[in-house]
Order: structure tokens, then C-alpha cells, then sequence
């Protein structure tokens, strides 16, 4: 019997929880998607948990319906994450050869690494990433990979990804309530790389730029490695907060006008007016917005600021001469009307919105930009060989039940005396 490998993702964005099941031949690299779901993040905000109990029932929601898509019990998942007390620091670890013909071996690559792990880290942060980059055999620097090598002294530049200890317990607790456990956690910015970026551009240098609901997040890749990584908290959902008010529209309506407006702009063209109902908004009265006051007044305002932010953050790390590749924008807000010209009169540098990658089976709704994070996840983490179940067999019948216990005795045990 064939043996399929199947891969679980949880992407907890800041405006949308999506789940995602992937599978393939376990010789065979081509993802087919059997399951896919995202529904508004009640319970959180800027992709941290607030109420317990209301982000307990999004995920379990989500889960759900990916299941019912999939055919079977979803019970484990690879985590991707986004929130703004996720930071990231460079740092480089010694360690002396210890081989006695002085080879260098995957033992001193581990010392190296987990010497340059040793830093002061900041209270209640913790470390989910450590990313060699380079290293330095006796003064000979930029070897990409040692083993073999020989050599007296050995040196690791790596890029460490930090996040909040009590942010990431609430979220662990969170999903072992509902009987998932946590195959592995994936900063957004990595999995979003993994769909959007090609090895060129990592090579060369470039920043990828993905714009959520609350959060933006900056990475930064230089000779195909991140060696910067930060959120900034502010996103798409400020623009749809300024239409609100400066339309004086529900914000559900503004909303759809800030996702359909680009589209709309370029079938029809840049008109004074637009109707409502054109953009799919109910009214009665057929009540028109002024494009020029809608996209230069108040979404052009707000994409600036958010440009601006990046651009600081790019100056401020000295990676302005460092990135010839540019920008890349990704996420939902990457869609907005114009986000690429104004982005390039921001940044003096080449700009792209990026195009996921396509997948077999059901990706129609998540073949854009909004699910970048998502699909990156599946591809970061399908060459893990802990997830291969053979398909149709008992280990997959036993990985329902499993699941199936854990929901009752979650259901059952605050029942009991």
C-alpha cells in the first residue's frame, strides 16, 4: 500500500485562523491540499490570545470544518505564528575542534551553535528559532558548510528568533484543551519566504514585507539566510478602520470596498465616482464614493505610513545597500489599491507582490497573497518525516480515535468531582 505523508497547519494570523491539511506520496515532493479553512481570529488580537475560552472555540471551528473537508481527525500541527513580541538578534558562537585529527564534525557544529544560543535574553522571552548562516574555520570566513573541514577553531554567525514565553504557553494551553499538540512552531515571515521568495533573491539580498490584518511583518535575507526579523504593529485593518470613518460606512462595508476597489479600478478604470453596489455594498439610495477621496485621502495616507515604518526599520538596521533584490510584499494588505507604486515612492528600491506558489487539490480560495504564510508553512515543514501515515491503514484509524478520546476527556473531566 502506498504510504502518503500528511502534514497539519495552524496559521494564527491576526485577523483570520486557518487550517490547512497537506499530503503527498512519500517519495514524491507535490503538495495535494485535501483540507482548507480560515474563519475570522475571535479570541485574539495582533495574533495573541485575549479570551481563552472564545479562541479555544475559533481554532476548534476551523479544525473542524478542515476535517469534515479532509475526511479525517486532525489531532497534531505544525504552528505558524505572527505577533508583535516576536523580535530577533544576530549572534555568533566559538567553539574549539575536537577531533584529534582536528576534523570538523556535526558534534562541534552543535557546541558552536549552542554557544551562540548563551546570550541574556529579555524577561519572560524565550528562543523558537536559531539559524546558522555562516561560519569561519580558522579565520576563514563565509564557509556555508563545515564538516569535513579541518581546522582548530570554529565559529557560527547565527540569526535568533525570539517570542514571548507566557504568549506562547497561553497558545500551547489553548490548542492541548482542545486535543491538538504541536508538531513545530514557524515564525510567519520564514513560512511566508518559503512561498514567496526565490533562492536568487535570498542570495542577493531582500526583504519581504507581509502586510495582515493588525501586524506587518519585515524579514530580511541576505546570502540566503534571515538576518532580520521583526512585526510591526500596525496592518490592513487600520485602513479599514479609516475608510469606516472617513466614509462613514459600517466597517464590513469598508472592508469590501478596500478588497474589491483594486479590482473594480482595474476593469472599469479611475472614475470620480463609484456606487456602492458596484463594489458589491448594499443601498438603497445608490450612494456613490469619490475614488480621489477614497484612495488618495485616506488609503494612500495610511499605506505611506505603513511604508514608512518599514523603510525606518530598514535604515535604522543599515540594510538600505544590503537588499538589491528589494521588496516583496505578500499578505492580505499587499492586495490594496496602489500598495505597489506607493511603496515604491516610499522605498527607492525594486518592489514585486509576490504570487504563491500553485498546489494540487483544493486551493482555489487560497491561491493569493492572504495565504502566503499558510501555504509556506505546509512547505517548510514537509520534509519532516515524523508526520507519514499510510493511508487507509489503522494508523490512521487509530490517529481518529486518539483524537476523538482526547475531545472527550477534555469534555468530560471538568464534569467529574
Amino acid at each position: 500500500m502506498q504510504h502518503f505523508k500528511i502534514i497539519n497547519c495552524l496559521d494564527i494570523g491576526t485577523s483570520k485562523i486557518t487550517a490547512i491539511t497537506g499530503q503527498f506520496p512519500e517519495n514524491e515532493s507535490k503538495i495535494n491540499i485535501v483540507g482548507v479553512a480560515s474563519i475570522p481570529a475571535l479570541g485574539f488580537k495582533k495574533g495573541q490570545i485575549i479570551n481563552l475560552e472564545q479562541a479555544s472555540k475559533t481554532i476548534t471551528d476551523c479544525v473542524e470544518s478542515t476535517e469534515r473537508m479532509a475526511g479525517f481527525q486532525i489531532n497534531h500541527a505544525y504552528v505558524c505564528l505572527t505577533a508583535p513580541h516576536i523580535e530577533s538578534i544576530n549572534s555568533k558562537g566559538v567553539t574549539a575542534i575536537s577531533g584529534t585529527n582536528g576534523e570538523i564534525t556535526s558534534a562541534d557544529i552543535d557546541r558552536a551553535i549552542e554557544a551562540a544560543k548563551a546570550i541574556s535574553l529579555g524577561d519572560n522571552k524565550e528562543i523558537i528559532h536559531v539559524i546558522p548562516r555562516l561560519f569561519t574555520v580558522d579565520g576563514q570566513e563565509g564557509v556555508v558548510d563545515p564538516i569535513g573541514m579541518n581546522g582548530v577553531r570554529l565559529e557560527v554567525e547565527t540569526h535568533l528568533i525570539l517570542a514571548s514565553t507566557p504568549a506562547l504557553k497561553n497558545l500551547y494551553k489553548c490548542l492541548e484543551d482542545i486535543g491538538i499538540k504541536v508538531d513545530g512552531l514557524v515564525y510567519s515571515g520564514l513560512s511566508a519566504a518559503k512561498a514567496c521568495l526565490s533562492e536568487t533573491e535570498t542570495e542577493l539580498g531582500v526583504a519581504l514585507v507581509d502586510i495582515g490584518g493588525s501586524n506587518t511583518t519585515l524579514t530580511i535575507f541576505q546570502e540566503s539566510s534571515p538576518i532580520f526579523s521583526g512585526v510591526i504593529p500596525i496592518g490592513a485593518n487600520n485602513i479599514t478602520n479609516d475608510l469606516a470613518i472617513g466614509l462613514r460606512l459600517p466597517l464590513q462595508d469598508a472592508e469590501k470596498i478596500k478588497i474589491k476597489l483594486k479590482a473594480y479600478a482595474d476593469k472599469k478604470g479611475f472614475e470620480n465616482e463609484i456606487e456602492l453596489t458596484h463594489l458589491g455594498i448594499l443601498s438603497e439610495d445608490k450612494r456613490k464614493i469619490s475614488f480621489s477621496t477614497t484612495v488618495n485621502g485616506i488609503i494612500k495616507a495610511r499605506l505611506e505610513e505603513i511604508f514608512s515604518f518599514i523603510y525606518d526599520q530598514i535604515e535604522e538596521n543599515d540594510f538600505k545597500n544590503s537588499i538589491p533584490a528589494g521588496i516583496v510584499l505578500t499578505g492580505g494588505g499587499s492586495q490594496t489599491i496602489l500598495a505597489k507604486e506607493i511603496c515604491s515612492e516610499i522605498i527607492p528600491m525594486p518592489v514585486r507582490i509576490a504570487e504563491t506558489p500553485r498546489l494540487g487539490g483544493l486551493v482555489d480560495d487560497i491561491t493569493n497573497p492572504a495565504f502566503s504564510s499558510t501555504i509556506g508553512t505546509i512547505l517548510y515543514f514537509q520534509n519532516n518525516k515524523s508526520t507519514v501515515k499510510t493511508k487507509g491503514s489503522n494508523k490512521k484509524s487509530k490517529a481518529s480515535f486518539d483524537g476523538i478520546l482526547g475531545k472527550l476527556k477534555s469534555f468530560i473531566e471538568p464534569l467529574l468531582p
